[in-house]
């Protein structure tokens, strides 16, 4: 069904998902030319996304059990990769050359403001989900620009107040759009 509406993914989650059906559906999504998401929040969650064949990793800052939100399981999930010695930044997604990354890496939930979208930037992770702030926010266009989805933007927002800025994010999805002039400031 959502091939066949048009979408470019599908969202897998990995703890409500038992592992032999994940197989399946990784394996099935791409027989019909989409990449799923597959969203993990604990190192476990992880490991079964990875041994499934996952190649775009959602973190989901969100505990799916108890609802707690935490900022830092991206981080956490970045830091493990890169102790298994796998490849995720963004930024390498540009190479010629066959040292392209293995996997994808995208954040989900909990990110509000221009910071939360750079501090994952600093760490490689090159997609955000960002949608219950702006859905809470009264205007969706002043909270979209006040993201600071562009690396260059960010940047100068952080020159007026003498902060540091590490480039990165190139591709962030914003959910939670409810108007088109929202949805046209968002791709600007």
């Amino acid at each position: 069904e959502a091939a066949a509406s048009g979408a470019d993914t599908v969202l897998l989650i990995v703890a409500t998902t038992p592992f032999h059906v994940l197989q399946e559906l990784i394996a099935f999504a791409r027989s019909i030319g989409i990449e799923p998401l597959v969203e993990v929040h604990a190192l476990v969650e992880l490991d079964v996304a990875l041994t499934a064949g996952a190649k775009v990793i959602g973190v989901n800052n969100r505990n799916l059990h108890t609802f707690q939100m935490d900022l830092v399981q991206t981080e956490k999930v970045t830091e493990e990769l890169t102790k298994r010695g796998l490849t995720f930044h963004h930024d390498d997604c540009l190479k010629e050359d066959d040292d392209k990354p293995q996997l994808s890496v995208c954040a989900l939930s909990g990110m509000s403001s221009a910071h939360d979208v750079d501090r994952y930037r600093n760490v490689g992770v090159g997609m955000c989900l960002i949608g219950e702030s702006l859905m809470r926010a009264t205007d969706a266009g002043v909270a979209i620009k006040g993201l600071c989805l562009d690396p260059k933007e960010y940047a100068a927002s952080q020159s007026v107040s003498g902060g540091a800025y590490t480039a990165g994010t190139k591709i962030i999805k914003i959910c939670g759009l409810t108007n088109p002039n929202d949805a046209l400031v968002a791709c600007r």
